[in-house]
């Protein structure tokens, strides 16, 4: 091993397995190349390798300065130039690491560069190679990967404005500029095919063949890196060699790309040649993780979705665009392409991608109202798919049973207005190919007005803290929900009725017990409540450790539809919750209903009660919760549920 005298992070030792080994190949230029090493050296933290072959330079492979960029770089110097393929199979001979990066001696990669990468690696066993986004500087658009057209030729995806810089994607084919590839899958099809000489194509057949095999190749513009393209070759040579390699990939690959229409590489259909499975989904908004109204739950979807099938497209259509800036990243990063239709209107925006999606979910009624023709006119090919995250009808006959209860006048025009709008529900499912439920309860509503409609229940996974307090590190009572669906909806009437009906009773034996109200935008009435032993506090980042901070979650219920997911993150939480048989819908509660569910507010109160006062029915609860969590709101059940959506839309894992 060669010393070096740059001052860089500590790299493996020759008796040390790399996890990554990085080859390159060199003909002439090797400053170029002793830049893009020690720019690798000083970016990247995890031990690596370095094996450059140097195709007999003419300018001799720059003496020491090879051998010396990097701690342990091993110069490979040949007498005749084998081409760039031939060059990086030969070094791939000498790897000794579970990755390869082949890295191009125009590259310079800066810092954070190579984290993105590995996630997605390690994430996606069926991506074989990933790439950074490719920058060329100046006004150079950023590359995102590239389309191969009918003729053979490529054409670069420019990277789009916004979040979408944030988006991996499965991508047709990618520069090997600089490219991480699983060694045994490089191996697997013995390197680069060698037809190609002197450079250009060699990385457009190994997408192929990586496709031709069921492997993924992944864009990633997280990272970005400097690529000054075609610095170490001449230009006019470069052309040369590019059009006769074109003509030889044809030839190679003709039949294949008899299907592909002829494309600039500039549009969406372009861009998706590839991808089979497109999937659109439309919703109220990019949801607010923070804000329930099953926002949650639609964002683990997408996010699960475009996990579990990385070649697939997976795109958010969000009506309304507000905090898009703050909720819009997350979706992004993992993979989901949030569209931003602001220029325009979202019917626009899909009349533009006209025949582009495979399926269409639409989700809760008003948007299946409104884009039930859209959907109709410009995907007519899609399969359509409604998504009930709650039975609105149900909840709003619920509630006009309430308001009659409490003599309230609007009731009657309230229960005709929640049966009409059942009507409508029962068109929907039945227009729908497949419908999603949260619940088997309201799949058996389904199948019963819509027998045809395929039914997947998709339900949601609790988020649990990382370590969950028992019971005498806890102290008082919390709700947990969100706000924005305002003064008449389930959550702000719930804590009205806690605070106005059930403390009051509570209090008489425990005077001293506190009440914290978390969730975000709190209506009028609900910081009203806030006084005395009552705090309204508002959202929080993060609901499931301030549920484990209280000893009882009270929800009292007293209309409302579907699973109610708070208290499947109180479940998770190992906090135990009094709630009312509306609340328990779907919870799968069995022998704990009897501790746990009750429908007046005296009930409540005294079943609250026991929970403080009694360590072992707390306990007994608390176990029994976490165990159903586990059964049934789990992570792994989650993914089961979007594997079977999935198939239900054609996809195949």
């Amino acid at each position: 091993m060669t010393a070096t005298t740059l001052d860089r992070p500590a790299r493996s030792a020759s008796h040390e397995v790399p996890r990554i080994s990085v080859l390159m190949a060199v003909y002439g230029r090797a400053d170029l190349a002793v830049a893009a090493l020690a720019a690798l050296a000083e970016h990247t933290h995890v031990p690596f390798e370095v094996v450059v072959v140097d195709n007999a330079s003419p300018d001799g492979g720059g003496g020491d300065g090879l051998d010396t960029a990097v701690p342990g770089t091993r110069v490979i110097r040949l007498p005749l130039n084998v081409g760039f393929g031939s060059a990086i199979t030969l070094a791939a001979m000498h790897a000794r690491g579970e990755l390869l990066l082949l890295l191009n001696s125009d590259v310079i990669v800066g810092d954070g560069w190579l984290p993105p990468l590995l996630e997605v690696l390690e994430a996606s066993p069926e991506v074989a190679a990933v790439s950074p986004a490719l920058s060329g500087g100046n006004e150079s658009a950023v590359e995102v990967g590239s389309v191969v057209i009918s003729d053979g030729h490529t054409r670069i995806v420019p990277l789009e404005e916004g979040w979408d810089g944030l988006r991996p994607r499965a991508v047709p084919y990618v520069s090997a500029a600089c490219l991480l590839i699983r060694r045994a899958v490089f191996s697997g099809l013995g390197g680069f095919d060698p037809v190609y000489p002197r450079g250009y194509y060699e990385d457009v057949e190994l997408a192929f063949e990586l496709r031709a095999r069921g492997h993924l190749i992944v864009c990633d513009p997280r990272s970005t890196v400097q690529h000054i393209r075609g610095a170490s070759t001449q230009r006019a040579r470069a052309i040369e060699l590019y059009e006769h390699n074109v003509g030889l990939f044809r030839q190679r690959w003709g039949d294949e790309l008899a299907r592909f229409a002829p494309g600039s590489g500039g549009t969406v259909r372009d861009r998706d040649s590839l991808t089979v499975d497109r999937v659109l989904v439309i919703d109220d908004r990019i949801p607010q993780t923070d804000r329930g109204s099953g926002d949650p739950r639609m964002a683990r979807l997408l996010t699960r979705m475009a996990a579990r099938f990385r070649g697939a497209s997976i795109t958010l259509l969000g009506v309304d665009q507000t905090h898009a800036d703050r909720y819009a990243p997350p979706l992004a990063a993992a993979g989901v392409e949030v569209a931003d239709w602001t220029s325009s209107t979202p019917e626009q925006w899909m009349a533009a991608r006209s025949g582009h999606y495979s399926a269409v979910v639409l989700s809760r009624p008003p948007n299946v109202r409104r884009f039930r023709s859209v959907v109709e006119r410009t995907q007519p090919q899609a399969i359509r798919v409604v998504d009930v995250e709650a039975i609105d009808a149900v909840r709003d006959m619920r509630k006009a049973q309430l308001l009659a209860l409490l003599g309230d006048e609007r009731a009657g025009q309230m229960e005709l207005a929640a049966r009409q709008e059942m009507d409508a529900a029962a068109d929907a499912w039945k227009w729908a190919d497949v419908v999603t439920c949260v619940s088997d309860e309201e799949a058996a509503v389904v199948a019963r007005v819509a027998p045809g409609a395929r039914r997947v229940v998709v339900a949601w996974a609790g988020p649990a803290p990382a370590a969950v307090p028992p019971m005498a590190t806890r102290s008082g009572l919390v709700f947990f929900g969100g706000f924005m669906s305002g003064e008449d909806a389930p959550n702000a009437d719930a804590v009205r009725h806690l605070v106005g009906d059930v403390l009051p009773i509570l209090r008489r034996s425990h005077p001293a017990v506190t009440l914290d109200i978390i969730g975000a935008d709190p209506t009028a009435s609900v910081r009203a409540c806030a006084g005395g032993a009552v705090r309204v506090v508002g959202r929080v980042d993060d609901p499931a450790t301030a549920l484990a901070r209280h000893i009882v979650h009270v929800a009292p219920l007293r209309f409302g539809a579907g699973i109610t997911l708070k208290l499947v993150d109180s479940m998770a939480a190992g906090t135990p919750f009094v709630t009312t048989s509306i609340g328990a819908e779907g919870l799968h509660l069995g022998e704990l209903t009897d501790l746990l569910v009750a429908d007046t507010a005296d009930d409540l109160a005294a079943k609250t009660a026991r929970l403080l006062d009694d360590p072992e029915a707390w306990e007994h609860a608390h176990l029994g919760l976490r165990a159903i969590a586990a059964r049934h709101f789990d992570a792994a059940t989650f993914d089961r549920s979007v594997d079977e959506l999935m198939v239900a839309l054609g996809a195949l894992r």
